[in-house]
């Protein structure tokens, strides 16, 4: 009997974009997968892109705003049953003056890390989201 063929790896990028204390998140539309979730605005890295190409094309593409994509925030793999998502999220800064709006997601939101409910996001989302929780705690307790 053959072995299971290794689940297919989906290299995506995510935004962490922060207004003061909070940080930008999107809705994602009904149905489909995680329909209606709240989630880093990103997506799927194209075949010959490289992240932060894929970043603003996305951003621009969801948001209709450009970015200015940083340094590396935070990396994580997370296996779903039939795929398996290498997740790398980048710190973005929107350029002068652009306000995002709802292109291609359901909803917009500047939210605090800490009043967010870890149910409404993908798995693959919760360890940046928890690392902004921790940040923002040890901000409070300096």
């Amino acid at each position: 009997m053959a072995p299971d063929p290794a689940p297919r790896l989906v290299p995506v990028v995510g935004a962490l974009v922060r207004r003061g204390d909070r940080v930008l998140v999107t809705q994602r539309p009904p149905g489909g997968s995680f329909g209606d979730h709240w989630e880093f605005p990103g997506g799927k890295v194209e075949p010959g892109e490289d992240d932060r190409s894929a970043l603003a094309r996305e951003i621009r593409e969801e948001l209709g705003v450009e970015v200015r994509v940083g340094a590396l925030y935070d990396r994580s793999v997370h296996a779903y049953p039939d795929f398996v998502i290498d997740f790398r999220v980048y710190e973005c800064a929107l350029d002068d003056g652009a306000e995002p709006v709802a292109v291609q997601v359901q909803d917009i939101a500047w939210v605090l890390p800490g009043e967010v409910r870890p149910e409404v996001f993908p798995p693959a989302d919760l360890p940046v989201l928890e690392k902004l929780r921790a940040e923002a705690a040890g901000a409070i307790r300096e």
